[in-house]
């Protein structure tokens, strides 16, 4: 994994973002989001204080892969990734410049604390989805991509903002419903 952010230098804010919260954009076991919310907050803290080179903790670093599994993985990407590829192209350079960078610090940052947090059933999805526009935009220094990862991460917040209130105001009803179904109310 080390040799991995050596290698990707300047891009390794933008792809650690995005590799990072790709777990969180399909559905995964519960904790899944939280173990990715904590490694987006170290990542993130190091992009708001524009630090030039990516640390991440021993314990990420040192995990390797196997090698044939890895090809087969970016063999099955390659045909989505020729054609975002396509699509992504270095604009709007200040979005992605120094003061670029800390602002997606700054998104990625709340969106980290969001997925940190023990939201209803889908909760995580709305914010992990935002920090991937926004990781891939950075990573390709595609000010257009982040403008829309902006955007991705106003419409991720009323979401998970509407799915808390909404499983709030209902979480009474299912507690009645579930002492009922257990015998305890009157």
């Amino acid at each position: 994994m080390r040799d991995i952010i050596d290698a990707l230098d300047a891009r390794s804010f933008g792809l650690a973002v995005l590799l990072f919260a790709l777990p969180s954009v399909v559905p995964m076991p519960p904790g899944v989001p939280t173990v990715v919310g904590i490694i987006l907050l170290i990542v993130s803290i190091q992009m708001v204080f524009a630090r030039e080179d990516l640390w991440l903790p021993g314990i990420l670093t040192r995990q390797s892969f196997d090698r044939k599994s890895l090809v087969k993985a970016f063999e099955g990407l390659t045909p989505r990734l020729v054609f975002l590829e396509r699509l992504m192209k270095p604009r709007l350079l200040f979005m992605t410049g120094r003061t670029g960078t800390i602002l997606i610090g700054v998104i990625v940052l709340i969106m980290a604390i969001v997925l940190i947090l023990p939201l209803p059933p889908g909760g995580n999805f709305p914010p992990a989805l935002a920090c991937a526009v926004l990781g891939m935009g950075l990573a390709q220094r595609d000010g257009l991509i982040v403008l829309i990862g902006l955007v991705v991460s106003v419409v991720a917040m009323t979401v998970v903002l509407y799915v808390t209130l909404v499983f709030i105001q209902s979480l009474p009803g299912m507690l009645n419903w579930l002492g009922s179904a257990l015998g305890f109310g009157g």
